[in-house]
C-alpha cells in the first residue's frame, strides 16, 4: 500500500501540467507553417519549482523557470514584431499566468498527496485530479488570453496563444538549456522560434495520441504506435536540423539530450539522432 501511495503521489505531481501541455491542442499547425503562421485560437539541466509539465518534462528551480518564461515571452513578442511596451506587457501577462497556474497546481498536488496518504490511491482520485487540472488550465488560459488581447490586440494574441497557452515544462526545459549558449540576437531568435514550433507541434501530437487512446474501444483498433513514433521523430529531427546552422557540436548535443523523450519513441520523443 505504501508503494502504491508513492506511485500515485508521483503521478499527481505531473497531472496538472501534463494536461496543460495537451489541453486545447487538438488541431496541429498547418503543414509547413512557420513562426507566426499557426492557426489562430489553437490552443539544461532538469531539476525541481516552476511552470507547466508536459510529458517528459520536469520542474526547473523557481529562478530558472522565471528566466525561461521571460525568454519564451520575449521570443514570441519578437516573432510577432511587437514594440517594447507590448513586449513588456506580454512578458508580464505570461509570467503572471505561469505563476498562478503553478501555485494552484502545487496546492492541488499537496491535497492529493494528503488524500492518498489517508485513503489510499484509487482511479476516481486521479480522474477528479485530471478534471480539476483541466478546469484550472482552461481558466488560466482564458485570463492570459484576455490580458494579452488588451495589451497587444486580438490578432497578435491569436498568434501567441498556441505556444504561450501550453504552460509547458518541456518548453521551459529546452529554453533553459538553450539560454546557456549565449547566442547573438539573430541566431537566438532563430533558435527560440524552432523550439517554440517544436513545443506546439509536440503538444498537438500528444493530444492526438491521447485522443486515439481514449477512442481505442470504439472500433477495437489499437493506436497506430508506429505512426506516432514516426511523427515524434520527424518533429524532433526538424528541431535538430533547425539548430545545426546556429549551434556547435557540443551545444547541439546538449540540446538533444534535453529534448523530452530522448532515446524513446512515441509522442514527446524518438530515437536519438546525432548532430554535427
Amino acid at each position: 500500500m505504501k508503494y502504491g501511495k508513492l506511485i500515485v503521489c508521483g503521478i499527481a505531481a505531473g497531472v496538472l501540467c501534463m494536461d496543460a501541455f495537451a489541453q486545447d491542442q487538438r488541431q496541429p499547425p498547418a503543414p509547413g507553417a512557420g513562426p507566426g503562421q499557426r492557426a489562430p485560437g489553437a490552443g539544461g539541466p532538469r531539476q525541481g519549482g516552476g511552470g507547466g509539465m508536459g510529458m517528459g518534462g520536469r520542474q526547473l528551480s523557481a529562478e530558472r523557470a522565471a528566466a525561461a518564461w521571460n525568454l519564451q515571452a520575449t521570443g514570441v513578442a519578437a516573432r510577432l514584431g511587437l514594440n517594447a511596451e507590448q513586449t513588456k506587457a506580454t512578458v508580464a501577462a505570461y509570467n503572471a499566468a505561469r505563476e498562478s497556474q503553478r501555485s494552484i497546481g502545487d496546492k492541488m498536488r499537496e491535497e492529493m498527496m494528503q488524500k492518498a496518504r489517508e485513503d489510499g490511491p484509487n482511479p476516481e482520485m486521479m480522474r477528479d485530479m485530471m478534471k480539476k487540472a483541466e478546469e484550472v488550465n482552461a481558466t488560466e488560459r482564458e485570463k492570459l488570453q484576455a490580458a494579452l488581447t488588451t495589451a497587444i490586440g486580438a490578432d497578435a494574441t491569436a498568434k501567441a496563444m498556441p505556444s504561450l497557452g501550453l504552460f509547458s515544462r518541456q518548453w521551459d526545459g529546452l529554453v533553459d538549456v538553450f539560454s546557456t549558449f549565449k547566442l547573438e540576437s539573430g541566431p537566438q531568435q532563430t533558435g527560440l522560434n524552432a523550439i517554440e514550433d517544436f513545443a506546439v507541434t509536440n503538444a498537438a501530437a500528444l493530444a492526438k495520441a491521447r485522443e486515439m487512446q481514449a477512442n481505442r474501444g470504439e472500433d477495437g483498433a489499437p493506436p497506430n504506435r508506429e505512426g506516432m513514433r514516426a511523427a515524434a521523430e520527424e518533429g524532433r529531427q526538424k528541431l535538430i536540423d533547425a539548430m545545426q546552422p546556429i549551434l556547435n557540436k557540443e551545444q547541439l548535443t546538449k540540446l538533444e539530450e534535453a529534448i523530452p523523450g530522448a532515446g524513446r519513441g512515441g509522442p514527446g520523443g524518438g530515437r536519438r539522432s546525432g548532430g554535427s
